[in-house]
């Protein structure tokens, strides 16, 4: 496995923020923050980083997971849903063209953020979030695009993305925030037969133990292959959580320190990279 990852801007500070922050981003302590991140990835990542330069007129350009979904040999090239963001793709495609990847392009009017895809591992399942920043129109380009998937559109009544609330510790686990909108999409997902087992079709999909995080922050963790699993600091019972399900699982656990001004920017760990599995 590798990852794609993209530098931090220098103007960074002004990336988009859902809300009034009570204190500014640091730019310093976000270049810290963003290189203990890039560089776990090298020590754990046998294939290596390829890491594109950052474009300044594109502040929130880090979070390079909403420019493109990489399944297989395909690279979907996304239409991103804040106007402001549109351009940041330019780089991540020609980038996954060069590493081989056959490349697609959305068209308009679709948007669809990267963010809200959530690749089951094992699965052929591909729930997709319709929320503010992904429509319709994205999710069935997306659905076209991956003739081999099950695509799955998941209302988001609340949240950035999908994965904001969600992500895979395995095959057979979510984590998912515990707060109101995290127990809502549960309800949702659990109301999919497709995706809890219930029903064993052409594409089946493992039934999935839904277990909800304290830290709403953590309920995003980094999923390396089979083995390695990066989340955030946080508090004592989110920590204790994590390395129980971890261990049960056989699975390493890494803990980065809190990035706290990736946070400010509704930004998350998966947020940050692009995994490309062996293979592809």
């Amino acid at each position: 496995m590798r990852a794609l990852v993209r530098g931090l801007a220098g103007s960074f500070a002004s990336a988009i923020c859902s809300g009034p922050l009570a204190e500014p981003i640091s730019l310093e302590l976000a270049q810290w923050q963003h290189q203990a991140y890039i560089a776990l990835l090298r020590k754990l990542l046998p294939g290596g980083v390829v890491e594109l330069p950052a474009d300044d007129r594109h502040p929130d350009c880090c979070f390079i997971e909403d420019t493109a979904v990489v399944a297989g040999h395909t690279a979907i090239i996304t239409r991103i849903g804040a106007p402001s963001r549109q351009g940041e793709e330019a780089p991540v495609a020609a980038a996954l063209a060069e590493l081989g990847y056959a490349v697609t392009r959305m068209t308009p009017p679709a948007t669809l953020d990267g963010g809200d895809v959530l690749q089951l591992p094992g699965s052929t399942h591909v729930p997709v979030g319709m929320s503010k920043r992904t429509n319709a129109e994205g999710i069935s380009q997306l659905a076209k695009a991956l003739p081999g998937r099950a695509v799955h559109a998941v209302p988001l009544p609340h949240g950035l993305h999908l994965k904001s609330l969600v992500t895979a510790l395995d095959a057979h686990t979510l984590l998912i925030a515990d707060t109101p909108a995290g127990r809502a999409l549960s309800a949702i997902l659990a109301s999919n037969p497709l995706l809890n087992g219930a029903i064993k079709g052409p594409r089946p999909s493992p039934r999935l133990q839904h277990v909800f995080v304290p830290d709403p922050i953590c309920a995003n963790v980094l999923l390396l292959g089979d083995r390695h699993v990066v989340t955030q600091g946080s508090d004592a019972a989110t920590e204790a959580l994590l390395d129980v399900l971890c261990a049960e699982r056989g699975l390493q656990l890494h803990r980065l320190p809190r990035a706290t001004e990736f946070i400010k920017a509704d930004g998350a760990l998966t947020c940050c990279s692009i995994l490309l599995p062996d293979g592809a």
